[in-house]
């Protein structure tokens, strides 16, 4: 059943006016509106620094800690083992370990 508008929240008002401006559109509005969005994903990709090796590997190792979805996961000691490597070789600067 439809709600009310009084007794719509403000939120609920804000996103029900933004969903008809949508709707209200025609599809070349909706193409120009898509393309605009593509075209700044594009832009924010472009001008963001690439990760760094360090960033890189530190995420990765942050990575294997978390339980897959079949419930196999690297063991602590294990990721603190082949982050003491990293270290030695070089791949990252310090052995701290990261909230993750």
């Amino acid at each position: 059943m439809k709600k009310k508008n009084c007794r719509m929240t403000d939120l609920e008002r804000a996103q029900h006016a933004r969903a008809v401006q949508f709707r209200k559109m025609t599809d070349a509005q909706i193409c120009e509106y898509m393309d605009g969005l593509l075209e700044r994903e594009r832009e924010a990709r472009s001008t963001a620094p690439a990760p760094s090796k360090e960033e890189i590997v530190n995420e990765f190792l942050d990575t294997l800690s978390i339980r897959t979805t079949s419930g196999l996961r690297v063991s602590d000691a294990t990721i603190r083992k082949i982050r003491s490597i990293a270290v030695d070789r070089g791949f990252i600067k310090s052995a701290e370990v990261s909230d993750g």
